[in-house]
């Protein structure tokens, strides 16, 4: 299989002169990054799915909105976040499912590791993500996006609507209440 090595602005460019199939494109490149971060957010395998399914959709819908003044993948990873803010706040929680076999079997266990690597792995996920449920979804999210899913901390700060300097400090706070929560679960 060929992998196209188009930029993503080449491939936006691509997409609003009506050749729609380079937005596949986009959406191989960028789905598991979207979809780790929703589950990361939402807890839920399925939940993940559908809110990036509608992320996606929206972000074609709203494509001449991209400015490009941020990376797409920024700029699409906001309009997920917002859609997760949204599902949960229809829901009346701020705190993730407790869906802890499903991350189990989500998280990356290599299959030569032994078993008794797998379980110290697959226990060690369990006790991050614990720890992540009980954040504030502010703390979790910015722990998320860094941590989880690579973003720096202007990146993060463009998606949040804040400013870096903000950014750093929510995320000095939100790693002390991560390890609190963390130690109490060892």
């Amino acid at each position: 299989m060929n992998q196209d090595t188009r930029t993503d602005q080449d491939l936006i460019k691509a997409c609003l002169t009506g050749k729609s199939q380079a937005y596949e494109t986009l959406v191989k490149r960028h789905q598991k990054m979207v979809l780790n971060v929703l589950y990361r957010i939402l807890g839920s395998r399925e939940a993940s799915q559908d809110v990036s399914q509608e992320a996606f959709i929206t972000a074609y819908e709203k494509l001449h909105m991209f400015s490009g003044h941020s990376k797409f993948s920024t700029w699409l990873c906001q309009i997920a976040l917002n859609k997760a803010r949204d599902l949960l706040r229809g829901r009346g929680v701020d705190s993730l499912c407790e869906d802890l076999e499903g991350h189990k079997e989500a998280m990356n266990v290599s299959d030569g590791d032994s078993p008794d690597r797998n379980m110290e792995t697959s226990q060690e996920n369990s006790r991050v993500q614990s720890a992540l449920n009980k954040l504030s979804s502010h703390y979790r999210e910015v722990l998320i996006l860094k941590y989880f899913a690579g973003y720096s901390n202007q990146d993060i700060a463009e998606m949040l609507a804040d400013t870096v300097g903000n950014v750093k400090v929510t995320m000095f706070r939100a790693r002390q209440v991560f390890m609190q929560a963390y130690v109490e679960l060892v």
